[in-house]
């Protein structure tokens, strides 16, 4: 999953925990899933920064 892919999955589920009222069940699991996508955007984004962190390492030796 792309992190624009992650990011548009929880535009949608904050969508839908604003609109659509839920029962604990659905609540529970949307705001599980909420939480992995946050964590894997996370964790791409500071992939990003070694990326970028070793990119300007080698421009600067």
């Amino acid at each position: 999953m792309t992190y624009t892919e992650a990011v548009a999955e929880l535009e949608q589920l904050l969508e839908q925990l604003q609109e659509v009222p839920t029962d604990v069940d659905q609540l529970y699991a949307r705001v599980a899933r909420a939480q992995e996508l946050v964590a894997a955007c996370r964790e791409k984004l500071r992939g990003v920064e070694e990326r970028l962190a070793a990119l300007e390492k080698q421009s600067e030796g």
